[in-house]
């Protein structure tokens, strides 16, 4: 998932799932959409243990927003397969 914000000052911005550090399948980009789960920068494989509530969080000087989206992972690729 991609977390961006823009605003004046620009906002800091961190996405992580509810409840959790910011690990697993979440890019963290400064600069909010979420977008879609899938083999990002880290090149991580997304399972159906990854699905749940994320939450991106924008910060600046002027305040604080948020905003989530539920994720569900309906397939799951075997390890070995084509492009895992």
């Amino acid at each position: 998932l991609e977390c961006r914000a823009d605003g004046d000052p620009p906002p800091s911005t961190r996405c992580a799932r509810d409840g959790g550090t910011g690990d697993g399948p979440v890019t963290r980009d400064g600069g909010g959409h979420p977008g879609a789960v899938t083999r990002g920068r880290s090149g991580r494989v997304v399972t159906r243990a990854d699905g749940g509530r994320y939450v991106c969080r924008a910060t600046n000087r002027h305040g604080v927003a948020e905003r989530s989206v539920v994720v569900t992972v309906e397939c799951e690729w075997p390890r070995g397969a084509p492009g895992v």
